[in-house]
């Protein structure tokens, strides 16, 4: 089941973005929910954070909706932001809300399901969690809460948003596990969450919550280019 919210207060974008994604999830025999909300402040007041898709357009009454998808950000880390607007102004400003994708008005049927169909896929990646060990006790962890790990001789520390585990394992079986290219291999000794990285300078990627992981000289050049096709893909 994935629960969808469209936040718009035009209805005939309502009807539009209703009819849209019945067509696509009939296609699909994917079942789903909608709620349908004609403002931000409509949405905050019921907001439900086991959403997986919000379509929030920008422009609207009081409350806009980049300061909607801030004060939904402080309620849900994982769902999934696509901006709707006819102004491309709003791209630069959306990714410090971690925004999933930008729609620009007119939106059409065919840019829309590619959208939503990566949207799908990226939230089974979100439901997706590896089993460790750490001294005997097995640990249920959620790839997308992993910043980077790292291995110094026969220890891997795995670091998370709220804490690190270490555990004994070698990198290509950790690799071989998550089996997602959000992760990349930025050094023979780190593998960093893409998702994480809120930039890159010479040598470093600086992630969202300050630490740095280094990255080797000869992967740096395809480091920065693996982490700006992610901005990209978000941006079309």
């Amino acid at each position: 089941m994935i629960k969808i919210v469209i936040c718009e207060d035009e209805k005939d974008q309502q009807e539009l973005l209703k009819l849209y994604i019945f067509k696509i999830f009939d296609e699909l025999s994917i079942e789903y929910e909608l709620k349908i909300f004609n403002s931000g402040e409509e949405l905050l007041k019921i907001y439900s954070n086991d959403t997986d898709i919000i379509l929030l357009d920008i422009q609207m009454g009081k409350i806009n909706g980049m300061n909607t998808a801030r004060q939904i950000r402080e309620l849900d880390k994982k769902v999934d932001i696509i901006f709707i607007t006819s102004l491309i102004e709003y791209v630069l400003e959306g990714y410090e809300v971690r925004a999933y994708r930008y729609l620009i008005k007119p939106i059409k049927y065919d840019n829309f399901k590619n959208n939503i169909l990566n949207c799908i896929k990226d939230i089974s990646i979100q439901n997706k969690y590896i089993i460790v060990k750490e001294q005997g006790n097995r640990i249920k962890l959620d790839i997308n809460e992993i910043t980077y790990i790292e291995v110094q001789k026969e220890t891997i520390t795995i670091h998370t948003l709220s804490k690190y585990y270490k555990i004994n394992e070698t990198m290509k079986n950790i690799e071989k596990e998550i089996n997602c290219n959000r992760f990349y291999r930025c050094h023979k000794s780190f593998l960093v969450n893409l998702e994480q990285v809120k930039r890159i300078k010479q040598y470093v990627a600086i992630l969202e919550n300050s630490e740095e992981v280094p990255i080797s000289r000869h992967r740096f050049k395809e480091t920065k280019d693996k982490f700006f096709d992610l901005i990209e893909e978000k941006l079309c």
